[in-house]
């Protein structure tokens, strides 16, 4: 086979490919329009039964306009996690900021129950070391992080919060430590107070922020300097 022959197969196979995912991209954005599917694999699912297409080729034109950034893959939320604009709607309402405000709550709340009551075997011995792991290796953290990033979006994932969450809770925790050891000594007391301490600062904070960002759409900005003009006498 001589080379222009090659060349044109390579052509026409190029042409075909995208001609081919141009018409996946159009029936993706009808199932879209028309079927409204809660999520990715409802979509694949929906798109593969009513035309027909390879699995395989739905997802890798999907992961194609991800990166392309024209289409955007999230994890499921199944909370409202619009910003609430009264205090009453942050702790009374059933989004995912009241939920985030009384788990915090109940795990400090056990975390304090744990560290003053000392529990040696039995099944809250296990209970006692989950509660205060996940205290102090995430919670911790998941406030601070929070106060950084008040707002919830597709900007800053709940993936990538964790993954913030549980680095910001080992820097705390190690901060903590060493502000202990040599002020009121390190005890499991000292530590747990303190960190509970940190976590509530964080979420008062946190709270002003959203309350505010909610009501204004900002946090912090600049007073525009006004302009002025000077009429001269000629």
């Amino acid at each position: 086979m001589s080379k222009e022959k090659k060349s044109k197969n390579n052509r026409k196979e190029k042409i075909e490919a995208a001609t081919r995912k141009e018409e996946i991209n159009n029936k993706i954005d009808s199932v879209l329009i028309e079927e409204k599917p809660k999520d990715v694999r409802s979509l694949i699912e929906i798109v593969e039964e009513k035309y027909e297409i390879p699995e395989e080729e739905i997802i890798s034109v999907i992961r194609e306009r991800e990166i392309n950034q024209k289409i955007t893959l999230q994890e499921p939320i199944p909370l409202s996690t619009e910003l609430p604009k009264k205090p009453k709607e942050y702790f009374i309402k059933n989004n995912y900021y009241t939920k985030e405000f009384w788990i915090s709550i109940g795990v400090m709340a056990l975390v304090l129950i744990f560290v003053l009551v000392n529990v040696e075997s039995g099944f809250f011995f296990y209970v006692r070391y989950a509660v205060v792991s996940f205290f102090m290796l995430v919670l911790t953290g998941w406030s601070l992080t929070s106060t950084i990033f008040p707002e919830i979006n597709d900007n800053f994932r709940f993936l990538e919060r964790i993954a913030t969450a549980i680095g910001l809770s080992l820097l705390v925790l190690i901060l903590d430590g060493l502000f202990l050891n040599y002020t009121f000594h390190f005890t499991p007391l000292s530590i747990g107070l303190s960190l509970i301490i940190i976590t509530l600062i964080c979420m008062i904070i946190t709270f002003v922020l959203r309350i505010k960002l909610a009501r204004d759409g900002f946090i912090f900005q600049r007073k525009k300097k006004k302009s002025t003009t000077e009429i001269k006498d000629e």
